[in-house]
């Protein structure tokens, strides 16, 4: 059968079109286009990075991270050897993947505790949602063998009246920890409820409404330094 021109050039076009569209679908996967803070930062830190003496955890996350950090590694002395990597970074933002990428491929973690949502507002919750399949990727690339458990964001109170809570924030926390509960689930992921652990404690909070002070810090890392020497004990009990 002859194909004419007309045929042909209305091929060419279709064939066009189908690689425009397939060219615009793989656009969605790429680095979200970043929305700059006035102050970024990034914050890595390993205790005793040349022994393997103890199971390695890391945690990773922003300022909330960084400030239960230190008494939650004094929760688990003698139990595991601690490492952080805390950022302003938002999870879809490809610095956020990047930086991870680096202590994964140089060390090996047995669990890593996650939390990362207040950071980004600028950001939409479809944005939000945008970075966990890379997450995973990156997880189950380098990190396969990890306990990976994932923190729910904690809620935000008012600056300066922290009895009160932030209500347009706290909403979006909520809408984004219920984006991160489809993908626990999904990938059959550990939990670390901080949100229902501080939602009913203002006394917890720093002034400034999404900081805590120091009982809140303790407050956190003795729940978290439960739930990782539960991930601990469970990793002990299956290599027998």
């Amino acid at each position: 059968m002859k194909i004419t021109f007309i045929e042909n050039f209305i091929l060419s076009v279709f064939l066009f079109s189908l690689l425009c569209s397939i060219a615009k679908s793989e656009e969605k996967t790429v680095d979200t286009p970043p929305i700059h803070e006035r102050i970024e930062w990034t914050d890595i830190w390993v205790t005793n990075a040349n022994k393997n003496n103890l199971p390695r955890v890391l945690f990773v996350g922003d300022s909330i991270v960084r400030g239960y950090f230190t008494p939650t590694e004094k929760e688990l002395a003698g139990k595991a050897n601690c490492a952080r990597y805390t950022t302003s970074a938002f999870l879809s933002h490809q610095d956020f993947l990047d930086g991870l990428k680096v202590l994964l491929k140089r060390y090996s973690f047995d669990v890593i505790h996650i939390n990362n949502g207040l950071h980004g507002w600028g950001y939409t919750e479809e944005q939000y949602k945008a970075g966990f399949p890379q997450l995973i990727t990156l997880l189950n690339t380098h990190a396969k063998n990890a306990t990976i458990i994932w923190a729910t964001t904690t809620p935000v109170r008012q600056r300066g009246a922290v009895s009160q809570l932030e209500k347009k924030k706290t909403e979006r926390v909520k809408q984004r920890n219920k984006i991160a509960a489809q993908f626990v689930k999904k990938h059959h992921l550990k939990t670390s409820d901080l949100f229902s652990l501080i939602i009913d404690h203002p006394e917890y909070h720093s002034r400034d409404g999404v900081h805590f002070n120091a009982k809140g810090k303790r407050a956190q890392a003795k729940y978290i330094a439960g739930v990782v020497s539960g991930a601990l004990k469970n990793r002990k009990n299956k290599a027998k």
